[in-house]
């Protein structure tokens, strides 16, 4: 009972907090009160800004809600803590630095604003580990991969609580401000802010490397069941990951990509909970087939389009003036290779990735093929017999025929 009340408690903090920060951003006139003086605020900036306080909400909550249901059940109580933690730790980020923000532009001396506003700052570390790395080293059972972890991971561990000790106590502004800390203590040296910000990285890169190195290990010596159940949470976490990486890369970066990572981060606590439960676990193979399908698909397609107009553009620049022509022919020639095109690529990709349905559709079909030539029921029987011990392996087989009075024989 107890753990169900703080579960729930730890998600209403989160969802309070949620709705608290993307209330100030929208109707609070967040935007406007960052930069005054300055030109207007665009209709782009508006709907980035709210696009990505909706995004933080939605991954927020996500990760609460499955920490809850995680956390009161039979068997999952560690892994459910770990992710509603990760929920709680990222949601204080975005609520400290505009709630908090909000509130230092009105009173930059008032000790609650400042109070709040170091929130985000000092949730920075402590957010981004409990909501990737820690949750890859603990997955799917809530524990470490074994015993000689422990020295290492409390190494990191102290790391980061000292790097979030020091960005709450150290005196003077908090990040970049004019707002002041209310915790800080004067005797400290104003050079810790430095050493933090240095050790910080540190600190990061360590722990997403014992996070990768724990999955990478766990794939290794695991079983079927524990590789499919990492399957989705890689899967997920490179959805998340690859594009925050790209993102930063001239011509690379935008909105696209910043909803791309969005869902893989929304995807992590529902691979964490497939994984738990089991709940259409062997569906990955499926998926991961289907997306790579389809992105090699819609590549080959543009290829195509492209090519098509450039070609034809050049070969009836002397004879047609514009360019619909080409397009139209450019469209038409795409639409009629897409379904041969999506044929082949989806086998292709069936062969690569989703093996194992591959291989049972290319055995029902074979034994559809020959059931249709056969006509002697001792035959059938045996084609049947050696079709379902060649795809399933059973360790014994037996068929039942319905006799004309209604039974069996």
């Amino acid at each position: 009972m107890t753990r169900r009340v703080v579960a729930i408690a730890a998600w209403a903090a989160t969802a309070v907090m949620d709705v608290t920060m993307f209330w100030v951003m929208t109707a609070g006139g967040f935007l406007d009160e960052m930069a005054p003086g300055q030109p207007a605020v665009t209709d782009s900036m508006r709907v980035l800004t709210y696009g990505a306080g909706a995004a933080i909400a939605a991954v927020t909550l996500a990760y609460s809600t499955v920490g809850v249901l995680l956390a009161t059940r039979s068997g999952a109580g560690r892994i459910g803590a770990v992710i509603l933690a990760g929920g709680l730790a990222f949601a204080a980020i975005p609520f400290g630095y505009v709630v908090g923000g909000s509130l230092v532009l009105h009173n930059p001396f008032d000790p609650l604003a400042n109070g709040l506003f170091l929130i985000g700052p000092a949730s920075i570390v402590a957010g981004y580990s409990l909501i990737l790395p820690v949750v890859a080293m603990v997955f799917p059972y809530g524990t470490l991969p074994s015993r000689r972890w422990r020295a290492p991971v409390r190494v990191v561990a102290g790391l980061l609580i000292a790097i979030t000790t020091i960005v709450v106590v150290r005196p003077g502004e908090i990040a970049g401000t004019q707002s002041r800390n209310p915790f800080g203590i004067a005797a400290l040296p104003s050079a810790l802010g430095d050493l933090a910000e240095g050790l910080a990285g540190v600190g990061i890169v360590a722990i997403s490397l014992l996070g990768t190195a724990a999955v990478v290990g766990r794939y290794r010596r695991g079983s079927f069941v524990e590789r499919q159940q990492l399957r989705w949470f890689v899967t997920a976490v490179l959805l998340a990951v690859v594009p925050i990486a790209m993102s930063p890369q001239p011509g690379v970066g935008g909105p696209v990509w910043i909803l791309v990572a969005a869902l893989g981060l929304l995807l992590v606590p529902v691979s964490v909970w497939v994984a738990v439960t089991r709940y259409h676990l062997y569906e990955i193979d499926r998926l991961i087939s289907r997306g790579a399908a389809w992105t090699v698909l819609t590549g080959l397609l543009v290829a195509v389009y492209a090519g098509g107009v450039l070609v034809l553009q050049g070969v009836l620049g002397g004879v047609t003036q514009g360019e619909t022509l080409a397009v139209a022919a450019s469209t038409l020639l795409a639409a009629a290779l897409f379904q041969p095109l999506r044929l082949r690529v989806q086998r292709a990709m069936d062969r690569r990735f989703d093996r194992a349905r591959y291989d049972g559709e290319r055995t029902a079909t074979a034994f559809a093929e020959r059931l249709r030539g056969q006509v002697d029921l001792a035959g059938l029987e045996a084609d049947l017999t050696r079709t379902v011990d060649s795809a399933l392996r059973p360790s014994a087989t037996a068929i039942w025929l319905r006799t004309a009075a209604g039974g069996r024989s």
